[in-house]
């Protein structure tokens, strides 16, 4: 009994010496759960292909979501995509925006500072130097759509700046020269390993380098009217410096695949012309941009059937329920009488193009079976072989490329165009009229190799002694001009090389006010003053006490100099 006693005794002692030990050696705190990676424990490789593919749809939406892309907020008011009015201030309302943010804020920007030291550490400089170039250009883009947004203070440490200051347009712009240039330097450095899967350019540095010297030209040029010295030297020693994104093997763009299960990795616009679930009630191409295609010359664009498929070769059976101003006779007195009003005319042979007018506010009438769609020029759609078969929200999920299209962030053809308008406007080295040209056929071979596969053998695919007399006819048209013909034709095949990006668009008709002939407002004469830049998001004036919103989306961005009134 006694040695009972003494076991229970010794055993309480022992309990009690450990208990108090314990105190003494062991910090307690909550262990972290072996189901979740650390940052420190992901892979670099993903970290870039996830912000590789958020930049994909910051560009162009996400499938499901096709209007939360920056593109598509850039087509609508320059006329390329129909826009809803009446006015340009009901064009959008701030909650459109929201999406897009967080795509900005809480995915994209966050998978690049949380990549950047695990890249530099482990001297994976060309993974650093990619995160770098992709940061500039969302940050550069945000800046041309909202003005003044948050950089320095999001993103702050671990958990960032709950309400973060906005930063000026003009302090991120230079913040973006910086990363593109540290680009450049991380990109000569010796790494330890290349991206295993990079999604734009198979890890080619080269290419990469291309890209990064193009954004320069890019930004100096966005910048001319602001400082205007310090563009043409920037932008003459990048022409001098020869390594710039001339030649289409180059291209930056982000490939779409085909599969329509979740996830759907088809091209977002793709999904809202052709899948079962109906046509995008936004998806109308405006007359505006069809007409210009199809009957500013001559001959129409060797392009046009690469990018819109029609789905009817008359009307004859539309009316006021399909579309309203079938049946007025005039049109509104504030229109040009040579403006392609209600539906696109048939000049030059070709007939059945069905969009809509600039900031029309009306409903969305049955019209599916009219509705000119998408081509496969760069969403993936069919090719215009004069068939005329209703496809339109069918569930045709074939159609075409099977939405294997591209978003077409940069592109060679963009390069020669602002080179062309630097050339005319700045006086920087080269012809315009040569960048001019190098511009158009480099846009018109990307568009129809791009489409090869399914207009091959068709009677409908450009010879190249037409696409030589098409060129021809405009630089025939050019030569005949003044500076301002110049700069509108300019402006005018760039919009047209632009079909799928309506980022460059938007900036060069707020930059050049060109094309200056586009169609007013269908509704009103006076639609009020042009979204010189956008609402800030719902959700960023409602979280943010920083932030206020803009009374009107009126407010010009910095590079923005022109007058009130010289875009409409």
């Amino acid at each position: 009994m006694k040695e009972i006693i003494n076991i229970r005794k010794w055993t309480s002692v022992l309990l009690v010496m450990l208990l108090f030990g314990s105190c003494e050696t062991t910090e307690l705190k909550v262990v972290e759960s072996p189901n979740d990676l650390s940052p420190n424990q992901a892979s670099v490789d993903f970290f870039l292909n996830q912000i590789q593919q958020m930049t994909a749809q910051i560009h162009s939406g996400e499938e499901g979501r096709n209007e939360n892309g920056l593109s598509q907020f850039g087509m609508e008011p320059v006329r390329i995509q129909h826009g809803f009015g009446p006015t340009y201030r009901d064009m959008y309302n701030p909650s459109d925006f929201d999406r897009l943010w967080d795509n900005v804020y809480a995915r994209a920007l966050i998978d690049i500072r949380t990549m950047n030291p695990l890249a530099e550490e482990a001297e994976q400089f060309t993974h650093l130097a990619i995160g770098q170039v992709l940061e500039a250009y969302i940050m550069m883009s945000m800046v041309d759509f909202f003005g003044d947004v948050p950089y320095s203070e999001a993103l702050v440490g671990s958990e960032g700046v709950l309400n973060p200051s906005v930063d000026s347009g003009a302090s991120i712009y230079e913040a973006a020269d910086a990363l593109l240039l540290a680009a450049l330097d991380n990109f000569s450095k010796d790494e330890l390993a290349l991206p295993t899967n990079d999604l734009f350019y198979g890890g080619d540095e080269s290419k990469w380098i291309r890209l990064t010297n193009t954004m320069r030209l890019k930004l100096y040029l966005q910048t001319r009217l602001v400082n205007e010295s310090e563009s043409i030297s920037v932008i003459n020693s990048l022409i001098v410096q020869g390594e710039l994104l001339l030649d289409a093997s180059d291209d930056f763009f982000f490939q779409w695949g085909t599969s329509n299960a979740a996830p759907d990795n088809r091209h977002p616009y793709f999904d809202a012309n052709y899948d079962g679930a109906g046509p995008s009630a936004d998806f109308y191409t405006c007359n505006y941009y069809m007409d210009l295609m199809a009957n500013q010359y001559g001959e129409p664009d060797p392009r046009i059937r690469y990018y819109f498929y029609r789905q009817q070769s008359d009307f004859s059976g539309a009316d006021v329920v399909t579309k309203e101003c079938v049946t007025q006779i005039s049109t509104p007195s504030w229109w040009d009488a040579n403006q392609p009003y209600c539906t696109v005319p048939n000049i030059n042979g070709l007939n059945g193009y069905w969009g809509r007018n600039h900031l029309d506010d009306d409903g969305i009438p049955p019209d599916d079976a009219f509705r000119t769609l998408h081509g496969v020029y760069p969403v993936g759609g069919p090719f215009d072989d004069d068939s005329f078969r209703n496809v339109s929200g069918s569930g045709a999920v074939s159609e075409g490329l099977a939405g294997a299209g591209i978003s077409p962030l940069m592109m060679s053809s963009y390069t020669y165009f602002m080179l062309a308008e630097a050339a005319l406007e700045l006086g920087t080295a080269g012809d315009a009229r040569v960048y001019l040209e190098n511009g158009i056929r480099s846009s018109i071979n990307k568009v129809t190799l791009f489409g090869s596969s399914l207009a091959s053998g068709s009677a409908f695919v450009p010879s190249s002694g037409a696409v030589d007399a098409h060129i021809a006819e405009i630089l025939t048209s050019y030569d005949g001009g003044n500076d301002t013909d110049k700069l509108r034709i300019i402006a005018e095949q760039y919009f047209i090389a632009l079909w799928g990006n309506g980022i460059e668009a938007y900036n060069t008709y707020r930059r050049t006010g060109q094309p200056d002939n586009v169609t007013p407002g269908f509704v009103l004469q006076d639609s009020g003053t042009f979204l010189r830049s956008m609402w800030y998001p719902q959700t960023a004036t409602d979280s943010n006490n920083n932030f206020t919103q803009k009374a009107a989306p009126d407010t010009p961005v910095f590079w923005d100099t022109n007058p009130d009134g010289f875009v409409n």
